[in-house]
């Protein structure tokens, strides 16, 4: 009986240490903005749900109420939306950040956007009820929730001004010196389509970018 106590006590630990793993690009990132405790980062661990979202997948489609809140773990997603029979790719998320149809997310309206796996991804999921009773009892989580938000709006006003302002090579020589390794797993149809450019135009222009 003691032996199988302690087999049940290290198969509890494995599978912890391993659920840990899972949190520790999430802890990473969000330590940027808020000094977390080991005690306040228990209050999430129930809260996030781990999945696995595959190649071509909706995340979140047109026309839903966007209730959810993803951390890419692993993997890219696309933010894109309809116009004209088309689809304008306004965001791909990038490794180790969040994601979510933030028009909807913040009004709690229907969707005009829609957000896809452009490859399969490790997603960490957390829901708007989940995170509103994280605001309403620890300070830190609200403190969190409202510097990401506004990251993330900041980052589609910055996006507009760049297209605004600089040019496609410009833009391309930013995503490639911070983003490297979107460069190098994301199809490049869809980085044309980010950069605001024709496929065959983000052709010419790596053939006289070094990497």
């Amino acid at each position: 009986m003691l032996i199988l106590g302690y087999q049940h006590f290290f198969c509890d630990l494995e599978e912890k240490l391993k659920a840990l793993d899972k949190f520790q690009n999430l802890i990473t990132f969000i330590s940027q903005y808020v000094d977390f405790t080991g005690n306040d980062l228990k209050s999430i661990y129930d809260k996030v749900e781990i999945i696995q979202l595959k190649k071509n997948r909706i995340f979140i489609d047109e026309g839903e109420i966007a209730e959810k809140l993803a951390f890419t773990n692993k993997g890219y997603l696309r933010v894109y939306y309809n116009f004209d029979g088309e689809e304008i790719t306004r965001d791909i998320t990038p490794l180790h950040t969040f994601a979510t149809a933030l028009p909807s997310f913040v009004s709690q309206k229907p969707s005009f956007e829609v957000i896809s796996a452009i490859t399969d991804c490790e997603l960490l999921i957390i829901h708007r009820n989940d995170l509103e009773f994280l605001y309403s009892n620890y300070p830190k989580w609200e403190r969190l929730g409202r510097r990401i938000i506004e990251e993330m709006f900041v980052e589609s006003q910055r996006r507009i001004y760049s297209f605004i302002t600089e040019t496609a090579e410009t833009r391309y020589k930013k995503l490639l010196k911070q983003y490297p390794d979107m460069i190098r797993d994301v199809p490049l149809k869809y980085i044309a389509d980010f950069l605001g450019i024709k496929l065959q135009s983000l052709s010419r222009l790596r053939k006289t970018i070094e990497w």
